[in-house]
């Protein structure tokens, strides 16, 4: 099996077991500040990447943003739009949008997943789903440089992860644009990753002008 396969059979199994809590207070501390960034300016259409049960997607709608949550696993995307909200199956290597209609980005612990040499073929990707100059949300582990296969939990198949010192993570993340916040936090136990959270602004090479999609188009597992 490829990464993608791999990725998919693990957080299908993941979602059909059922096991994946509440955010903690870290990410609800995070997602509320970029909430509150949104609603100074005036954004009101966004993307959560890698959004999993769309724990993230149904907290943004509940803020008053059309939020539309996209994963690479069809089970998760089940889950959430039984939680209310709008999803999509699909790989941030080819997300089923068209360019620029999306005026904010948030994907979180997504990137973890990203091999450091398709980090740009991602990014790209994200870039081209939204206006220019809208805010991208990033947060992912890191703080010292690995990829592998650490083989942790007790779901099949083990994930491949990808992580990065703080200065090697900023430098990548300004390839793609304005970085405008940068913030670390500690690992939440002795030897434990540590996170990465940033806010990017996006560089935009020209659209075409896609203000008339429809969000409502999407249904659950299509891509």
């Amino acid at each position: 099996m490829g990464l993608d396969a791999d990725l998919t059979a693990y957080y299908d199994a993941e979602a059909l077991a059922g096991v994946r809590g509440t955010v903690d207070a870290m990410r609800l501390g995070i997602r509320t500040r970029f909430a509150d960034l949104l609603r100074r300016e005036g954004r009101h259409r966004l993307v959560d990447i890698g959004a999993g049960p769309g724990t993230d997607t149904v907290a943004f709608h509940h803020d008053g943003v059309d939020a539309v949550g996209v994963d690479l696993s069809p089970a998760n995307v089940v889950t959430m739009c039984g939680r209310g909200a709008m999803g999509a199956a699909g790989s941030l290597y080819a997300l089923p949008f068209p360019d620029a209609v999306f005026d904010a980005l948030w994907t979180m612990s997504t990137f973890v997943h990203v091999p450091h040499d398709r980090f740009d073929e991602a990014m790209g990707e994200l870039v081209r789903v939204v206006a220019p100059g809208a805010p991208l949300a990033i947060g992912t582990w890191g703080g010292h440089d690995f990829e592998g296969v650490p083989e942790f939990g007790d779901l099949r198949p083990y994930r491949f992860f990808s992580l990065a010192t703080h200065a090697r993570w900023r430098t990548m993340l300004e390839r793609h644009g304005t970085l405008e916040h940068f913030e670390t936090f500690p690992p939440s136990q002795p030897g434990g990753w540590e996170y990465q959270y940033a806010v990017l602004r996006a560089d935009h090479r020209g659209t075409k002008d896609t203000s008339d999609f429809d969000q409502r188009e999407l249904r659950p597992g299509r891509r």
